[in-house]
């Protein structure tokens, strides 16, 4: 009985293996967001702490130059807060492209595997078929030659 074989099992492996680079892709690009989400909190965290001390500071009586040193200090930081975010903001732009592609490329692979399984099925009912015929034929013969003997 002959083997199933695949034509296409080549490009089947070549689709699975663009599906599992997709799949890095998009994990990388969401860990970024995770990251960007780590570095604002950061940002945010230290700019209240920078504002309670600067707080504290000015209570006690603070000179107008160290006044301004610590109002720019947290103007950076607001700066680098609103930077994280438009960052985070193309970070999720780019990350639903990458979902957008890895579903792409999924697909793509699902139908292949699907169109496998079927060429493998109808494979499967040409060689029963055949069998079935064989042993047909065999049992037809067999038959054929009992009623020779019966004849004889």
């Amino acid at each position: 009985m002959k083997r199933f074989a695949f034509r296409l099992q080549q490009l089947l492996n070549y689709k699975g293996y663009l599906e599992r680079l997709s799949r890095q892709e998009t994990a990388k690009a969401h860990l970024e967001i995770v990251d960007c989400d780590r570095q604002i909190d950061a940002l945010k965290k230290q700019l209240i702490q920078s504002a309670k001390q600067m707080d504290g500071k000015v209570r006690d009586g603070i000179c107008a130059r160290e006044f301004k040193q610590h109002q720019t200090f947290l103007t950076a930081v607001e700066t680098g807060i609103e930077d994280e975010k438009n960052r985070k903001k193309l970070l999720e732009k780019i990350w639903q492209e990458k979902q957008a592609l890895l579903k792409k490329r999924s697909v793509e692979k699902k139908s292949m595997e699907h169109l496998r399984e079927k060429q493998a099925r109808a494979h499967d009912q040409k060689m029963l078929k055949s069998e079935q015929k064989e042993l047909d034929e065999i049992s037809t013969l067999k038959t054929a030659r009992g009623i020779n003997h019966d004849a004889e």
